[in-house]
């Protein structure tokens, strides 16, 4: 029979589970097993008879993924170098690096940061907030971030990006936006201001961005707030200088670097800076300055396949112009002509049918008995200047005899369709073949896809823009690309294993990955478990080594 037997040690009962046996007609102990503390048994017993749980839940995979990426790059102490704050609380470095995680994880206002900070893993790995944590905190703080050190803070993380993930430099892409504001400037303001708003907003006060993303994980490098009123051009030249000298200070050689631009920043001065620097550049041409090559058929392209799969022509030809002679591509797409054919033409057709829709019961009644009447109407109809090139139309007759013809004039629309489908490359790249300039040019999408990433409303959410002073916005700016950054470079760390997994799905499935923490009434003890996650979630755990956190 088994039993249970207490023994006193030094004042203290301990319980121990035993068994005797009859042997040769006397009672003998066979065994003996500890158990514990009474104490400590009976909390247990409690816990087991009554359980009153307290269950909370922390996000996790997330945020505990980017702050792996954030001790890495020695992120903190980084930004804390180059500011001036004198130490007392929470540091400017731990401010900064909680909005950016916050903006990847879950956009919110800073007024509400303390309260989506409590609810992740990142209460274990941040020192205890002491200090206020709010709108108020941040406006504060932002005003250590001026524009040089925030370009000094970049060159240091520019710098470790090289050493600590050997992210190639070689290759850069450029290119501005803007985003609007529903700001009302105060004087003294320099930021918000009226331009052309990228994405139609003319009548809202705009802010505009510049980003430098490497083609090696489309890493933001280098970015610059601007007034929303700066023409792209003169804005480009000013960039340029910034880039040299970030190259000189980081050691990469400017005749190295491959920099990758749009048509809109081009400026007869912004090629002499490129011409006087031997820098390497890829950039397209407005299609209007090549008239003579618009008209190029079809027949005289080779078809060749893209690393996409898709293919297209190339011709190449010497352009001279802008100081040098430089390589001009001439990149035919029939994928792109057949589209923008066939969307042209249903356009022309939607004019003429909506005319003879129009005239069906109306014409020589009332109004339109007038010649000069209809004749009105059918240019109000057909409206874009550039139809009346495709589309032929007479009006002919007297009062109340009028009679009108209109049609899609075929000679015309099919001189202007072989003019589609092209596009125009300029490079002074001397080795890289046609096909490859090509290529290279198209992954200018890598900075445009980061904008969309930073204008997202539900990922890094750059609107909307609740500031009031330049600063601000400069600092709200910048925590949002260093979120970009982040993400990035988790996305390039995580794709080397899983090549499959878009950034959209690595943040969707690692929001997955939430910590369980459970408290029972009368124990101190805690049990903390991984709520039941999917298989992805589960690889991606164990790969970034999460359970270490845990």
């Amino acid at each position: 029979m088994t039993f249970l037997i207490k023994k006193e040690i030094s004042g203290n009962i301990y319980l121990y589970l035993a068994k005797n046996a009859r042997i040769n007609g006397k009672s003998k102990r066979i065994w003996e097993k500890y158990i514990g503390p009474e104490k400590k048994v009976n909390d247990l017993t409690k816990i087991i008879l009554e359980p009153k749980p307290k269950v909370i839940t922390l996000d996790f995979g997330l945020p505990l993924a980017l702050m792996q990426l954030v001790k890495k790059l020695d992120l903190i102490k980084i930004i804390n170098d180059y500011s001036n704050k004198r130490i007392q609380g929470l540091t400017l470095g731990h401010y900064i690096v909680l909005a950016a995680i916050n903006r990847c994880v879950k956009p919110t206002s800073k007024a509400k940061i303390r309260g989506w900070f409590e609810h992740t893993a990142l209460l274990e790995v941040f020192p205890p907030i002491e200090t206020y944590l709010d709108s108020m905190a941040y406006t504060n703080h932002f005003r250590y971030l001026t524009p040089e050190i925030i370009d000094k803070i970049e060159t240091r993380i520019h710098e470790k990006l090289m050493t600590k993930f050997g992210v190639e430099m070689k290759t850069l892409f450029y290119d501005p936006t803007n985003f609007f504001t529903y700001i009302n400037p105060k004087p003294g303001m320099e930021l918000p201001n009226h331009g052309r708003s990228k994405e139609g907003r003319f009548t809202l006060n705009l802010v505009g961005l510049t980003l430098f993303c490497t083609r090696d994980g489309g890493l933001p490098i280098m970015h610059e707030v601007y007034p929303g009123n700066v023409q792209d051009a003169k804005l480009f030249r000013d960039e340029l200088k910034r880039l040299f000298k970030r190259l000189k200070v980081i050691g990469v050689k400017t005749e190295e670097l491959c920099l990758v631009f749009d048509k809109g920043n081009i400026s007869p001065k912004a090629f002499d800076q490129i011409n006087d620097s031997d820098i390497r550049f890829i950039c397209s041409i407005r299609p209007s300055t090549q008239k003579d090559l618009l008209k190029l058929p079809a027949s005289k392209f080779t078809l060749e396949m893209l690393p996409n799969g898709k293919k297209v022509g190339v011709l190449e030809f010497e352009y001279k112009k802008y100081g040098e002679n430089h390589r001009l591509f001439a990149v035919y797409n029939p994928n792109q002509r057949e589209w923008h054919e066939k969307n042209l033409k249903k356009k022309l057709e939607k004019r003429l049918l909506e005319v003879n829709e129009w005239f069906k019961d109306r014409l020589n009644v009332n109004k339109w008995r007038k010649p000069e009447n209809v004749e009105k109407k059918i240019r109000d109809i057909v409206k874009t200047k550039a139809y009346f090139n495709w589309i032929k139309y007479s009006v002919s007759g007297t009062h109340a005899k009028v009679n009108y013809s209109i049609k899609i004039d075929k000679n015309a629309l099919n001189a202007h369709l072989d003019t589609l489908g092209k596009t125009f490359i300029l490079s002074n790249h001397p080795t890289m073949l046609p096909l490859e300039i090509t290529w290279l040019y198209r992954q200018q999408y890598t900075v445009e896809r980061a904008f969309a990433y930073i204008k997202s409303p539900t990922m890094l959410s750059i609107r909307p823009v609740n500031c009031h002073s330049d600063d601000s916005i400069r600092g709200h700016s910048f925590t949002c690309v260093l979120g970009l950054l982040l993400l990035t470079l988790l996305t390039r760390e995580i794709q080397r294993e899983y090549k499959e997994m878009s950034l959209h799905e690595i943040i969707e499935t690692l929001s997955e990955i939430e910590l369980a923490i459970i408290k029972y009434e009368g124990s101190k003890k805690t049990i903390k478990t991984i709520v039941e996650i999917s298989k992805a979630a589960t690889e991606l755990f164990k790969f970034l080594e999460l359970e270490a956190s845990v």
